[in-house]
C-alpha cells in the first residue's frame, strides 16, 4: 500500500462531467488500493460541500475555493507574468500550503497529478524518491491551438500565446515526472509530437463507463427526440450544438417535422439559450440524473467539431443502448465499428441523413443494442484501469527495494 497524493482541478464530486468522472474513477479506484491525501480546486463553490464527506473518506482533504474573482486576478497574474492562463487560473494560497504540509509531514510516495495544471504545486518541490505520475488527459496545447484557428483577432493571439506558454509548462512537467497518461492513442502522439524529449514516458489509459450506466431502460414510447448531453458552458459543446441546430436540424426536420433537439446539461450560455428561440429546440440547463433523458432519446447526439479525449457524452449514450450518431472527431479513441455499433457523420448533410435515418426506422434496428455490448466489452472502468494497477506497481517497486536494501 502506497501514501499517494491525488491532486485534481477540480473537485471530483459529484462526477457529473467529463474531467470530474475520470477523476473520480480513478480517485476511488486507488482509494480501493492505497492510503489518499486529496487536495483539488472548487471552481464550482457548490463542492465545497463535499469536503466533510472527502476528509472522512480519505486521509486528508483539502478543497481550496477559486471563485470567479480569484480566477481572473490569477489569470491577470498570468497574463504579465507570461504563464499559462489555463494553469493559473487553477492557483491558490491555502491549497499550496496544504500541499507543502503534506509533503513535509506525510512524505508521500507518489504524487498523482491530475490535469498537468496542477503540477504547478509540486514541480520542484518534492522530497527525493517521491515520484511524480501526471494524468495529462489530453493534449491540451493542441486544444488551444485548434481554437486560434477558428478565432478572429485579438482572441486568435490569446489563444496562440496559450498554447506556446502551455507547451512550455508541459514540457517541465514531463521533464519531472516519471509517467505521463493520456486518454486515447490520438492524444498521447499528439503530446508526444509537442514533447518528443519525454515521449516515451507517456501511455494510455483510455476512460470508462459507470457500471450503472448499463442499467438505463430505453423508454418503449420514444418521442423523436435527440438529445446531446454535456456541460454547456465549455466552447467545444456550443460550437456542436450551435452547428447542429443551424445546418443539421432544419435538414433532419424537412424528413421529419416532429423532430425535437433535447441540449441536457449544466451552466448552458448565452450563445446556448438563444437557440431555444430555434423551433424544436429545447435547453434543459442542470438536471439531477442525464439517464432519463437518454432513456427518453431516440437518437443520442455528438455533433462536436473540436474534440479533445475520449468524449463521455458518446460512451454514455452506447451504454444506455441509445443509437449514436458522432462526428469523426467525437468517435476518437473510441473503436465502435461505423456501421454497426454507431452512425458517423463527417459533415452536415451526412450527420442529417444519419440522425433522420434512425427517426425513420432505417437505420440498422439493433443499432443501439450493439453498440451497448461494444461499450460493456471494451469500457468498463474495472478493465481500464488494470493499467493504473501495473503502473503504480512499477512506480513504487524502486522504493520499495530500496528500504529493503
Amino acid at each position: 500500500m502506497a501514501k499517494i497524493l491525488f491532486l485534481a482541478h477540480r473537485v471530483p464530486f459529484p462526477p457529473d462531467k467529463g474531467d470530474k468522472i475520470r477523476a473520480f474513477h480513478i480517485l476511488e479506484h486507488l482509494a480501493a488500493r492505497h492510503e489518499i491525501w486529496l487536495g483539488a480546486g472548487a471552481d464550482d463553490l457548490a463542492d465545497l460541500r463535499s469536503l466533510p464527506m472527502a476528509k472522512a473518506r480519505y486521509r486528508d482533504a483539502c478543497f481550496a475555493p477559486l471563485d470567479r474573482f480569484r480566477r481572473a486576478r490569477n489569470m491577470a497574474w498570468a497574463a504579465v507574468a507570461g504563464a499559462p492562463l489555463s494553469v493559473a487560473r487553477f492557483r491558490h494560497p491555502m491549497l499550496e500550503r496544504w500541499i507543502e504540509d503534506v509533503l513535509r509531514e506525510v512524505r508521500p510516495d507518489v504524487v498523482f497529478v491530475f490535469s498537468s495544471a496542477m503540477a504547478q504545486y509540486v514541480v520542484g518541490r518534492m522530497r527525493p524518491g517521491a515520484r511524480l505520475v501526471v494524468d495529462f488527459v489530453d493534449a491540451d496545447a493542441e486544444k488551444w491551438r485548434a481554437y486560434a484557428e477558428r478565432a478572429s483577432v485579438p482572441a486568435r493571439w490569446i489563444y496562440a500565446a496559450e498554447t506556446r506558454r502551455l507547451i512550455r509548462f508541459e514540457r517541465r512537467a514531463l521533464d519531472a515526472a516519471v509517467a505521463g497518461i493520456l486518454v486515447s492513442e490520438t492524444e498521447r502522439r499528439l503530446l508526444a509530437n509537442l514533447q518528443p524529449d519525454g515521449a516515451d514516458k507517456l501511455l494510455v489509459i483510455t476512460n470508462g463507463v459507470a457500471a450503472d450506466c448499463f442499467g438505463v431502460i430505453p423508454n418503449p414510447n420514444i418521442q423523436p427526440a435527440i438529445v446531446f448531453c454535456g456541460r454547456m458552458d465549455y466552447e467545444p459543446n456550443i460550437d456542436g450544438v450551435e452547428w447542429f441546430v443551424r445546418e443539421i436540424l432544419p435538414k433532419v426536420r424537412e424528413r421529419r417535422p416532429d423532430a425535437v433537439f433535447r441540449i441536457v446539461g449544466a451552466a448552458p450560455a448565452a450563445r446556448v439559450l438563444a437557440l431555444r428561440a430555434t423551433p424544436g429546440v429545447e435547453v434543459t440547463g442542470t438536471v439531477p440524473d442525464v439517464r432519463p433523458y437518454l432513456a427518453g432519446a431516440a437518437v443520442v447526439v455528438a455533433p462536436l467539431r473540436i474534440a479533445r479525449g475520449i468524449q463521455n457524452k458518446v460512451l454514455e449514450g452506447l451504454a444506455a443502448g441509445r443509437p449514436v450518431v458522432a462526428t469523426p472527431d467525437a468517435l476518437d479513441g473510441i473503436a465502435a465499428r461505423p456501421g454497426r455499433d454507431v452512425l458517423v457523420g463527417a459533415d452536415a448533410q451526412g450527420f442529417a441523413t444519419a440522425v433522420a435515418d434512425v427517426l425513420l426506422g432505417l437505420a440498422p434496428a439493433d443499432l443501439g443494442s450493439r453498440g451497448r455490448r461494444f461499450v460493456q466489452r471494451h469500457h468498463r472502468w474495472d478493465v481500464q484501469l488494470e493499467a493504473m494497477d501495473r503502473l503504480i506497481a512499477d512506480v513504487v517497486k524502486p522504493l520499495s527495494d530500496q528500504a529493503a536494501a
